[in-house]
């Protein structure tokens, strides 16, 4: 009970009824505020949503412990930016027109809105950046690959075989790896925005569905392999 005084100066009684609390520790208290972040994640936000419901679904408690380790262990700027990137909080012409800093949320280059997937992705005036990104990628696997005796290699590259040579000129797979025991690897990369990863892959498949049925007569198997590189962890 709390006393307190009236307009007309008599004093009055004020009852307040507290309400205990219901957590028994700080830690309960974390995990449900967790618990309601994870929920707006997963169905509030449209793009960065499905990235988050993919880690929560596919994620290992191993796996979980060694990316806190590595991400310990960023530049304190690459860090942020990964977060920022992951919050679509970027400085991009759209969120700083949003924020009242810019007076057009168009791309400088193209015209078209700047939005995040926009600069990441989709400005035709970047392709050769976009390019850039694919080929550095996948130059990695095939000197990895290469490393791997006595497996041929063919790679979209220079100072590769071409997979054409395999493939023929209609389809161009990034990569081809046969094994000694005539196995054929057909591998493709893709980088993309994480919203369009499923339909990037099933793009990949329907694409390379004949050329795999094709092979098969003259390896003793064929499989597609679609190495996915989510765009956050690439920029």
């Amino acid at each position: 009970m709390i006393p307190s005084k009236n307009s007309g100066n008599q004093l009055t009684i004020t009852l307040i009824f507290m309400q205990y609390d219901i957590y028994n520790s700080t830690k309960e208290v974390l995990k449900d505020f967790h618990s309601g972040q994870e929920d707006k994640l997963q169905h509030r936000l449209i793009c960065q949503g499905s990235f988050f419901s993919n880690v929560a679904k596919f994620s290992l408690s191993q796996l979980n412990t060694l990316w806190s380790a590595a991400q310990s262990k960023l530049p304190k700027k690459f860090f942020n930016f990964t977060v920022r990137y992951i919050n679509s909080s970027l400085p991009t012409r759209k969120n700083l027109t949003r924020w009242d800093l810019a007076s057009s949320p168009e791309c400088s280059f193209c015209l078209c809105p700047e939005t995040l997937l926009h600069v990441v992705a989709g400005c035709q005036s970047y392709l050769q950046r976009f390019t850039w990104r694919h080929d550095s990628i996948l130059n990695f696997l095939a000197e990895t690959f290469q490393a791997i005796n006595p497996c041929r290699l063919y790679a979209d590259l220079p100072g590769y075989k071409s997979p054409s040579i395999i493939t023929g000129d209609i389809y161009r797979p990034d990569l081809l790896l046969i094994t000694p025991n005539e196995d054929l690897y057909v591998v493709e990369i893709t980088v993309g925005f994480e919203s369009n990863l499923h339909n990037n892959v099933k793009r990949k498949k329907a694409k390379y569905k004949d050329l795999i049925e094709d092979q098969r007569g003259h390896f003793s198997s064929v499989k597609l392999v679609n190495f996915i590189n989510e765009l956050s962890r690439c920029v």
